[in-house]
């Protein structure tokens, strides 16, 4: 097969599922972002650890990165599950930067610890907007947003992008992709809000789609650097045609911690 019908069975597989689970919410969603958050942080440590190895072995961290799918399950019976996934990643982090190795070698406390932050604390605010009031209709304009603007910034660069915009970290990457991505994300922002009749302003939803599209390319733009570091094309290739659970995380972690924030500054 080749790598576009690969891309789309695995989409026509994978889609579904996950917009139903996220329709429905409570308990069935968290679990199961926990399960991809889970996934996704054997990629991590996998890449930034023993990347020359086969991606499974990155599971022999598992009660270390089990932190992270925890901290976003637990997220869904109290937010402050979040401090706890931060107290263990200040903990690792003091192991992994302190001036000895007398705990053992400092590189994978460091590796624990920003695995944590990234996959576990970020992620958390996916639950939190959706268990938050109207949380379904703000997740699914989120990630919609979030297509969106993946989606205008391929179209774009791919027509008429000429100027690269951070050719050491993602090559293909172009101003006038970035330009597209964000005029997509706007506006898919505050037409959504409309569609979903959320009751909120376009004035105020306004706030929310100036700074969803940055956040999502930027989003992309850190995992492109982390991968670029790691020394690997993909995190994976645990979901076929597309690459890993990072992969499709990456835009997403940035931007919904942005959406948590619009909520409870702006609407909650």
């Amino acid at each position: 097969m080749s790598n576009l019908q690969l891309r789309v069975l695995t989409a026509a597989v994978g889609l579904p599922v996950v917009t139903g689970l996220a329709w429905l919410g409570g308990w069935p969603f968290a679990i199961a972002l926990a399960a991809i958050v889970l996934l996704a942080s054997i990629e991590f440590v996998h890449g930034w650890l023993i990347p020359s190895r086969p991606v499974v072995e990155g599971a022999r961290h598992l009660p270390t990165i089990a932190i992270a799918p925890v901290t976003v399950a637990g997220a869904h019976v109290d937010p402050r599950f979040i401090l706890v996934g931060l107290g263990f990643a200040a903990l690792f982090a003091a192991l992994g930067y302190a001036p000895t190795n007398a705990f053992g070698p400092r590189k994978p406390f460091r590796v624990f610890a920003w695995c944590t932050i990234y996959l576990g604390v970020l992620a958390s605010t996916l639950v939190l907007v959706r268990d938050a009031e109207g949380g379904r209709a703000w997740f699914f304009i989120g990630l919609l947003a979030t297509f969106a603007t993946d989606t205008g910034a391929y179209a774009v660069g791919r027509a008429i992008g000429r100027h690269r915009m951070a050719p050491r970290i993602s090559p293909k990457k172009t101003w006038e992709g970035a330009a597209g991505g964000y005029a997509a994300g706007l506006g898919a922002v505050l037409g959504l809000n409309w569609l979903f009749d959320t009751g909120v302003p376009a004035a105020t939803a306004l706030h929310l789609a100036a700074a969803l599209p940055a956040a999502a390319m930027l989003g992309d733009l850190f995992e492109s650097w982390i991968k670029r570091r790691m020394g690997v094309k993909d995190a994976s290739g645990l979901l076929p045609g597309h690459g890993g659970f990072m992969d499709r995380l990456d835009s997403v972690l940035f931007v919904f911690p942005l959406v948590y924030l619009f909520l409870r500054v702006r609407v909650l």
